[in-house]
């Protein structure tokens, strides 16, 4: 009897402890740390178990009392990563009402400077243009206050360019920090052995849908190159680029590393052969659109492709076809051959046109480079008046977009420069010359603003202009033209007051925007300019505000614009769907 009774007095006992703690009120706890900036101050505050355990469900009055009691020592232990081994710290807890707070005041002491910073590189690495240059610039330099987390960086700065660099057999010698304290000096020591350089040995393609020489010609380097990590990194660039695989995997087999060249081994997933495409869109340029393409990615086995597409619209309709044959030569990036018929009727003008023409394209001087050359048959009405002509047009471009997103860009530019022209003795009706630039810059400011500009000049000179095709001419109004005035209604006017474009062209815009709710946002803007034959020539301008969505297929712009130099111009709506450049 007496058992039974301690027995239930002792679990009365643990009942109302388990009463008591269950039913206590959560402790609240304020961390703070003095004598130190913010930053160091964030650290220290994140690594301290108080902090960590402020909202624990654990914590009470004898728990606390113990991490605060602790809390010291952690900071002295965190403080010299940052080179201060001697702070003075001062601790305080403290109950205000419900409310604990321990506060911890530091004062760092002298910091601990770097006396010897002691870098050796040995092997094929100390011959090495890019490990000169890292001793050169070393991040730990004499004088300077001692940082373990630095130090570790610098370190990881030697094995990240060895290994980036092929020295797979480097290793540090010696790595170490040595301090003294008492006269707050430490001294660093880094000395890696980096063995021989590897080579770059077989690359190992799988079998696929193109063969060894296209694939080959898509290496950056030759095998027995020196190994550069970016070269490889560049070989999975253009595999994946090339358009024929899904899926591309480069490995650099260090493991099976001999005789001072490492392999590297390709793993592909081939796309589908045929490629089928169709869109619906609608722009107040163009009306409703129809989109409809197919593609052969693979011809045969040097990765030639066959590409046929037809784009209907309301004012524009167009069948076109081209068979391409990438990586043509070291220099030259495609070959290609295409024709294209085109129908347009808009406000000024009706034309049919067919066009048979090859080109090419490349990479020079790190802009993107196009040669062309064209027959082109074109029948065209412009006012009462009917033509026909046939060009034979040579012609080459040159574009650079630079941009951190070219979808929605904050800070970037395009532009271009093409030539054209055709010759009277080189089977032509007519002979002219011509050169068009177009240009774009957006600039961010501030969180949520941007200011665009645009601008596009142009000049012809041209033997027989009322034989110059429609498609030729210069024509200004629309959607990406001077808002405010319909497609390709402004130009020279015939004595009938019909517009039959002209021989120069000058357009301008400027354009504020701000995003006012995340996605959402409004501009203001002004378009100004003309086509024209005579610099004397009205130039035509206009003002309007637009609203902005940044959509899941890209920014939507819904403009409302007034051409301000025609009296009798009603507000036009445009609308835009896709990429800012």
């Amino acid at each position: 009897m007496p058992a039974i009774a301690f027995i239930h007095r002792l679990f009365f006992i643990f009942l109302l402890f388990f009463s008591s703690v269950l039913l206590a009120d959560p402790i609240k706890l304020t961390v703070k740390i003095n004598g130190v900036d913010a930053s160091m101050g964030k650290t220290l505050l994140n690594g301290l178990s108080i902090e960590k355990q402020k909202e624990s469900e654990r914590l009470n009055k004898r728990y606390l009392e113990k991490l605060h009691k602790s809390a010291p020592e952690e900071l002295r232990t965190m403080l010299t990563v940052f080179g201060y081994y001697q702070p003075e710290i001062s601790s305080e807890l403290s109950l205000d009402k419900d409310n604990w707070q321990a506060t911890y005041t530091i004062d760092l002491g002298e910091p601990v400077k770097l006396a010897l910073v002691d870098i050796a590189f040995n092997g094929e690495a100390a011959e090495d243009a890019e490990f000169i240059k890292l001793k050169k610039a070393f991040p730990l330099q004499k004088d300077q206050q001692l940082n373990h987390q630095q130090y570790e960086a610098a370190k990881k700065s030697i094995l990240t360019l060895a290994m980036s660099r092929g020295y797979f057999d480097g290793k540090l010698t010696q790595a170490s920090v040595e301090v003294d304290v008492p006269n707050h000096i430490a001294n660093v020591y880094l000395h890696y052995d980096s063995g021989v350089r590897y080579r770059f040995g077989k690359t190992l393609f799988p079998d696929t849908v193109v063969g060894d020489p296209l694939l080959d010609r898509l290496l950056p380097y030759k095998e027995g190159e020196p190994y550069l990590d970016n070269k490889a990194l560049t070989l999975r660039k253009n595999l994946s680029n090339s358009g024929y695989f899904d899926s591309v995997s480069v490995r650099t087999q260090r493991a099976e590393r001999q005789d001072g060249q490492v392999p590297i081994d390709i793993s592909l997933e081939e796309k589908p052969k045929q490629l089928y495409t169709a869109g619906l869109g609608y722009g107040t340029d163009t009306g409703a659109r129809l989109s409809l393409g197919w593609e052969n990615r693979y011809v045969n086995k040097r990765g030639h492709r066959l590409q046929a597409d037809a784009r209907l619209s309301q004012v524009t309709n167009t069948l076109s076809a081209d068979y391409v044959m990438p990586f043509w030569s070291e220099t030259i990036n495609t070959v290609g051959f295409n024709t294209e018929y085109k129908q347009q009727d808009t406000d000024t003008s009706e034309s049919e046109s067919f066009a048979v023409g090859s080109y090419y394209k490349r990479e020079r001087w790190g802009w993107d480079e196009t040669g062309s050359i064209k027959f082109l048959q074109e029948d065209f009405d412009i006012s009462d008046e009917s033509e026909s002509t046939f060009l034979l047009i040579p012609g080459i471009s040159w574009s650079r977009t630079w941009a951190d997103n070219t979808i929605y860009t904050k800070h970037g530019a395009r532009l271009s420069l093409t030539l054209s022209g055709a010759s009277e003795s080189l089977l032509s009706d007519i002979t002219f010359g011509q050169i068009v630039v177009r240009g774009k810059l957006i600039q961010a400011f501030g969180e949520n603003s941007r200011f665009i500009t645009r601008g596009s000049i142009g000049a012809t000179e041209v033997s027989d202009f009322e034989r110059l095709p429609s498609s030729l001419r210069f024509f200004t109004g629309g959607d990406n033209s001077i808002r405010g005035f319909d497609y390709q209604s402004l130009g020279p006017e015939n004595s009938e007051g019909d517009v039959v474009g002209g021989r120069y062209l000058a357009v301008g815009s400027v354009e504020l925007e701000h995003m006012f709710l995340k996605d959402w946002g409004a501009a203001v803007f002004s378009d100004f300019g003309n086509a024209f034959n005579s610099f004397s020539d009205p130039i035509e301008y206009s003002v309007g505000v637009g609203i902005r969505w940044r959509s899941p297929v890209g920014l939507i712009r819904v403009d409302l614009a007034k051409g301000l130099s025609e009296k009798d111009e009603p507000i036009a709506l445009h609308i835009v769907i896709g990429p800012d450049l």
